[in-house]
């Protein structure tokens, strides 16, 4: 593995992370900060591996991730502000924790992502499930031994480079999505409401058990919480107060008495006031499926958020369309600051690395502070498609 000098990136990431600072105190930096969301699984197909090499060979995923962080920091140039590895298993938590049958990549299919296959498909099988112990349970050990594993790799390789890593499921709803798929998890609120909340129960209870089990082993401070939690975006408003608020809220009052965040993919815009002022978060991660305008009229100024360029663009070809997109998320989430521009999720496999690196480009063109109208390429076009909302419009 090629040597990796940590100390040669410390001037960037300090003036990357002082930007950040500014505009999470709802100030204006120098800049919009841009700070994309990238995985593991989208370098491993830049540097010339499949998913399969990546999630099975842990000297391939710390590769990967190394050269991802050089990549970032050297050619596309965003805000990264940390620099550190960690054990990624993919989405499969629920899977290992619940004893789920789990479908990894393979020769077979090397470009397949790791799911679940799920495991609950009647009743008495949520009578069934286990609430696992930490202490004793075959894949939890197994996880945290994989871990130790990735860590002394890389303390091999890179001396003290950063090592994270933690075996959490979803919160409630999400987790749930998993055991069940999304059909039947969707179908089942409303057929079967008593025992859904009682499978909530569950994994409300298994969820506290692993994030205390996480603070014993490590000591880290339990007062911070991040949830991620697609599946609930989907709800309407009414069930999201039925079935997801009792839950979260719980979780976010034990574990998020200083700071608390929330990712979701999915709408998150039709419950924007509940997230700012029930859940009192600190920091969102906003999907592309969102209105923008709506996010920002409810988030500014009480909620750092960033997100909601949609990635699809990236795709199209068409360098217009995004810059359109660029233009939009700036003009209406970035003037007084608490905005980070990035695309909505992840930035998955298969978007051209150069189309990304024109879209940080293009986006710190047009984010300079004071944000002015003269930077807007496509003024016209972006007010007509997205008009200022009328303020009826965006009671809830």
């Amino acid at each position: 593995m090629e040597p990796f000098n940590v100390k040669r990136y410390v001037k960037l990431i300090e003036e990357n992370r002082r930007r950040i600072v500014v505009a999470r105190r709802f100030e204006e930096p120098d800049r919009v900060p841009i700070v994309i969301s990238l995985g593991g699984s989208y370098y491993a197909k830049i540097f010339g591996y499949t998913l399969a090499d990546y999630y099975n060979d842990l000297s391939v995923m710390l590769d990967v991730q190394i050269k991802g962080i050089k990549w970032r920091l050297k050619w596309l140039k965003d805000d990264l502000t940390h620099i550190g590895v960690g054990l990624d298993v993919g989405s499969i938590a629920e899977g290992i924790v619940f004893n789920c049958k789990i479908e990894m990549p393979n020769e077979r299919k090397p470009w397949q992502s790791p799911w679940i296959v799920p495991c609950i498909k009647t009743l008495e099988d949520i009578d069934n499930l286990e609430i696992p112990d930490p202490y004793t349970h075959k894949g939890i050990k197994a996880y945290y031994e994989k871990l130790e594993k990735f860590r002394k790799l890389a303390k091999e390789n890179y001396g003290n480079i950063p090592v994270g890593g933690r075996l959490q499921i979803h919160p409630p709803m999400s987790a749930a999505g998993s055991l069940l798929g999304p059909q039947r998890l969707y179908s089942w609120l409303y057929k079967y409401p008593k025992e859904m909340h009682k499978l909530f129960r569950k994994l409300e209870k298994t969820f506290t058990i692993l994030q205390e089990f996480y603070y014993e082993i490590t000591g880290a401070e339990s007062n911070s919480l991040g949830l991620c939690d697609d599946h609930a975006g989907y709800l309407s408003r009414r069930l999201y107060e039925q079935f997801v608020v009792p839950y979260n809220l719980s979780l976010y009052e034990r574990f998020g008495k200083r700071y608390r965040s929330l990712h979701m993919d999915t709408h998150m815009d039709h419950i924007a006031d509940i997230l700012r002022d029930i859940y009192k978060l600190n920091f969102a991660d906003v999907g592309v499926e969102n209105d923008i305008r709506i996010i920002s009229k409810f988030f500014k100024g009480s909620v750092v958020f960033k997100g909601n360029a949609n990635w699809r663009v990236l795709l199209s070809g068409s360098y217009e369309r995004i810059e359109l997109e660029i233009e939009k998320c700036i003009f209406y989430a970035a003037p007084g600051g608490g905005y980070i521009f990035d695309n909505g999720g992840e930035t998955y496999v298969g978007v051209p690395p150069e189309m990304l690196k024109y879209e940080v480009e293009y986006a710190k063109k047009v984010g300079k502070y004071p944000i002015k109208k003269e930077n807007f390429k496509h003024l016209d076009k972006l007010l007509k498609l997205y008009p200022p909302l009328e303020e009826r419009t965006l009671h809830i």
